[in-house]
């Protein structure tokens, strides 16, 4: 059965590319198409959620020791004497709980699409696409090596970039996609690299092999192994200094950013570094480096959310914040943190991603929250699910963001790995995100309604409305599992750490008292409390927004321009890139190059033109020649023998 799994999705899409490629549902019937294609997609996608949930429990009865599942389809590669790769799934564990996120997160962002890709003049291509990122993405969770994983890698990149340029008619859109790929194949370099050095060291790609190797691999090696596993990570999980696609990704439709944003595509990266946590560990400048990393991205991030007005925009710089945790927790030995984060911020980061998306479906496509105000009372059931999701995302107990966020400050804290000044950066940023979040909320659905003034308004005859059934249907179930997910990994009586303890041993390294955890605990409570009181006094109407605006005009209008990184990167490397390419086209291609092709060109054209002018035509002059040839042989030949 495990290969069922990504089948399904694979199938949906050979369905729907298939319909998309030779025909589908007349002009007049776009809306018929797309809930037909959806409901193809959705069903594939649910499909392998009910075959991951039924071999998910079957897990749950195999001993500690054995709790794996492998199924070998065919021989993949056979190169010389050393290197044979079969096409081989594994499910254990950890690969079990990414299975669940993709497959049930991704099966209500299917349903939602329906909804709110219902005007789409392609939906067969839209749904053909997010079928085939599943799929890769379960490629890349499931694959027993390496390369298998590095497979689905570029598969999700691939399916990245044809998502985020979806409508690549629009220039802008289709130049967010372009950046994508490119910025991710910077980080996947790292990654081949990487994987090169562990054939060479370890003689094998399979992960099991790679767990119960004893080879002796130098220290030095290993931390060489390590950062450039970690260039990989921090393009596909937009860490510093490649998180600049994903901001940008915001171009794509608002289920595709759910769907990358959330669950699955930026957490490859701590799939990645979990699974091959036995290397991780090995190499304590390798995790500094990842832990210093994680801790900036987080904080960096944050401080550009606090101005952005576009509502995804806003959303997409806390999902690279956010991440900026998730790593963080990797780089002090907490890999289980991370994990749990990532599971967390699924549920929660998903229900704010597709709350916006019925938001923006609400206003008419309008994404400025300067533009909305009051919606809760326009929009009840996208505001309640909105609240909790909000609720989780800064931090409050009891709801699911609360636990994994505590658990990783703690770590950050306490691990021998960690250090006080990882746990401030940490926890100044939960109380930035509390702020920003609470500036988001309360200029979107809080105060004076805004929209009627630029022509949303139920005055001007299209009045705001709430999303249909399909798209607040996936709100409400995963604002249940924002609210209660956190049961996952209750301090002390976790069942995350246990369930993960087979392929990542418990975290060990606690050096202060439970005394203390209690302490910053509250100090974490405290701080989210906080951002959230000081966010809705100074954003609670429009007026007061301004007034902070006034207050801080030059910090904002630098956290406005996103710290002009995107200036410099212009600056420092593609202006000089474009230069160069330019040069060497101009200056060496065609003066150069060109010349010398088009010289033999030439060259053949006047050896052509000159041997031309010997064939006349004529019998009369090809007699002579002949004769002419024939008499001088003989002449020579005579003059041989006379000699």
């Amino acid at each position: 059965m495990l290969s069922l799994i990504p089948l399904f999705p694979l199938v949906g899409f050979l369905i729907n590319g298939t319909w998309y490629a030779f025909g589908q549902a007349p002009a007049g019937h776009k809306k018929a198409g797309a809930a037909l294609s959806g409901v193809i997609a959705t069903l594939a996608i649910a499909a392998a959620f009910g075959v991951s949930l039924t071999l998910f429990l079957k897990l749950q009865t195999l001993p500690v020791e054995s709790r794996f599942i492998e199924q070998s389809l065919f021989q993949w590669m056979t190169i010389g004497k050393d290197f044979n790769l079969a096409l081989a799934f594994r499910l254990d564990p950890l690969s079990s709980l990414f299975t669940l996120v993709i497959t049930g997160i991704g099966t209500l962002i299917h349903l939602y699409s329906i909804g709110y890709m219902g005007e789409d003049k392609t939906p067969g291509k839209y749904f053909a696409y997010l079928n085939l990122f599943c799929f890769s993405m379960l490629v890349l969770v499931l694959g027993a090596a390496l390369p298998i994983l590095f497979f689905g890698w570029e598969g999700v990149g691939l399916c990245s970039y044809l998502l985020i340029g979806y409508w690549y008619s629009d220039i802008e859109k289709a130049k967010a996609g372009k950046k994508a790929f490119i910025v991710n194949r910077v980080g996947d370099l790292g990654f081949l690299l990487g994987m090169f050095m562990i054939f060479s060291h370890y003689g094998t790609l399979e992960f099991a092999k790679l767990a119960a190797s004893t080879s002796a691999v130098s220290v030095e090696a290993l931390t060489a192994i390590a950062l450039l596993l970690f260039v990989g990570c921090m393009g596909k999980s937009a860490q510093i200094p490649l998180y600049i696609w994903l901001p940008d990704a915001m171009a794509g439709p608002t289920p595709v950013s759910a769907l990358i944003h959330a669950a699955t595509m930026v957490t490859s990266g701590i799939y990645l570094v979990a699974r091959l946590n036995f290397i991780f560990s090995q190499s304590e400048s390798a995790l500094h480096v990842i832990a210093v990393v994680g801790a900036f991205t987080a904080f960096f991030a944050a401080t550009i959310a606090l101005v952005q007005t576009d509502i995804k925009k806003v959303l997409a710089y806390s999902t690279v914040s956010q991440l900026g945790y998730m790593f963080l927790a990797c780089g002090v030995g907490a890999y289980a943190a991370g994990v749990f984060h990532v599971i967390t911020h699924a549920f929660f980061k998903a229900l704010l991603f597709l709350g916006a998306g019925s938001v923006i479906h609400g206003m008419h496509h309008e994404q400025d929250i300067l533009k909305m105000g009051g919606l809760r009372k326009y929009m009840p059931v996208t505001y309640f699910t909105w609240f909790v999701g909000w609720l989780a995302i800064c931090g409050v107990p009891p709801f699911s963001g609360f636990f994994s966020k505590d658990e990783i400050l703690w770590q950050a804290f306490s691990s021998h790995h960690g250090s006080l000044a990882l746990w401030g950066m940490a926890a100044l940023t939960a109380v930035m995100t509390a702020f920003y979040m609470t500036r988001l909320t309360s200029l979107t659905f809080w105060g004076t309604p805004r929209f009627q003034e630029h022509g949303h308004g139920p005055d001007h005859g299209h009045g705001v409305h709430e999303s249909p059934w399909m798209m607040t249907l996936p709100l409400i179930v995963l604002a249940v599992l924002s609210a209660t997910g956190g049961i996952l990994g209750v301090p002390h009586q976790s069942w995350l750490d246990h369930w993960l303890d087979p392929v990542i041993p418990a975290h060990h390294g606690v050096v202060t008292s439970g005394n203390m955890e209690w302490v910053l605990m509250g100090v974490s409570v405290a701080g989210a409390l906080f951002g959230i009181l000081l966010g809705w006094t100074s954003f609670k109407d429009l007026a007061k927004a301004e007034g902070w605006k006034r207050r801080w005009s030059g910090l904002h209008q630098i956290l406005m321009n996103k710290w002009m990184v995107d200036e410099i990167y212009e600056a420092v490397l593609v202006r000089p890139i474009q230069s160069l390419s330019r040069g060497l086209w101009q200056g060496f291609d065609v003066a150069v190059i060109d010349r010398v092709v088009l010289s033999f060109g030439r060259m053949a054209s006047w050896t052509g033109q000159t041997a031309r002018v010997l064939q006349t035509g004529s019998v009369q002059t090809y007699a002579f020649v002949l004769l002419v040839g024939i008499a001088t042989t003989v002449g020579y030949l005579v003059y041989g023998l006379i000699k």
